[in-house]
Formats: C-alpha cells, structure tokens, sequence
C-alpha cells in the first residue's frame, strides 16, 4: 500500500503492525520522548495496543496526512528492530511531522535519514509540498535534526504544544521541484 516500505541507506520505513505496540511503548517510555513528546507515551500494554490500533486504521480511513495521521515505523535495515517513527499530521491546513529515534539507535544519522526519506515519500505520495515541524525551543537535538533535514526555521512562538503553553520553534520543509516534463 503507498509503495513501502520505503527503504533509505540505513533504514526501512512502513506501515505500524499490532504486533508491534510492546516495542512501541518501550520506545516510548525512554526519557527523551518523556520530556519531549509526552503524548506519545503508553501508560499501560493495552493503552499502547489500542493507540496502534488507531494508527494503523488510519492508513485506510482517513488515509492522507492532511486528514488525520499517518505513522510510519522505523526499522534499522541491518537487525529489522523497531527504532522509532515519523508521524505527519493534520494543523492548522499544514501538515506537521514528528518523530522520534531510539536513545540507544542516536548519533549515526538516523534521524536525519528517517525524517528526509518519509518527507520526501509523504511529497510524492500525497502530493505534500510543504511540511511544518514544531519543537520546544531548548530541544536542540530536535533542532539540529531538522536543520540537517533541509527544514528552514520560520520563527519562534508562544503556543499550546504537548499540552502546556510554551515556546516552541517553528520549521519549515518544502518539497523539491519536480523538473520540468516530471
């Protein structure tokens, strides 16, 4: 479905599987995507199971991330072990992106190689020309993440983000133009 997984130098992004909801929520749990990403972390095996669930129908039904979300997995190519995600969703007529890379998979580029090949993918697939990414301000690894992504920083802003009223910095990513007669 939607020609994945989608396979970059180091990494296989594709669609969540139930099966797949424990690696998740231990994934989730790590204390970088406690600070940072509080509304993904499980609270329990069937909260997880159930969110996934949700996810996964969301391939079908609304089927676009600029109707709902759209979750793609991240599995390291060498050992197929689950390391993360990258999410596009629905704000304010955009779509945003997150994401998130195992504390143990970081400082190999991962990040950088999950969030450039599901930008590019979500363009081509679902016709997305421009991608907006939020984090906290002082999230300078998420920041530098998205700057080596090609995502251009917009301005820096007061909102409600990860359900408290904070600072957080805006970035922008816009697909590459197509040459002509593409």
């Amino acid at each position: 479905m939607h020609g994945l997984p989608k396979s970059t130098p180091s990494l296989q992004l594709r669609h969540y599987v139930q099966n797949d909801a424990l690696d998740a929520m231990v994934l989730n749990a790590e204390p970088s995507t406690r600070r940072w990403l509080p509304s993904h972390v499980y609270a329990t095996a069937d909260e997880a199971q159930s969110r996934l669930g949700y996810l996964i129908s969301s391939y079908i039904e609304p089927g676009h991330p600029q109707l709902g979300p759209y979750v793609l997995a991240v599995t390291e190519t060498r050992t197929a072990r689950l390391i993360g995600h990258v999410g596009f969703s629905p704000l304010d007529h955009e779509v945003e992106v997150s994401y998130a890379i195992a504390e143990s998979a970081r400082g190999r580029g991962y990040g950088v190689e999950a969030l450039t090949g599901a930008c590019h993918w979500v363009a081509s697939t679902f016709s997305v020309l421009r991608i907006v990414a939020l984090t906290d301000v002082e999230n300078s690894s998420s920041r530098r993440i998205l700057e080596r992504a090609s995502f251009a920083h917009i301005q820096d802003e007061e909102m409600l983000f990860q359900g408290v009223r904070q600072a957080v910095s805006r970035y922008c990513w816009h697909a590459p133009a197509q040459p002509s007669g593409a």
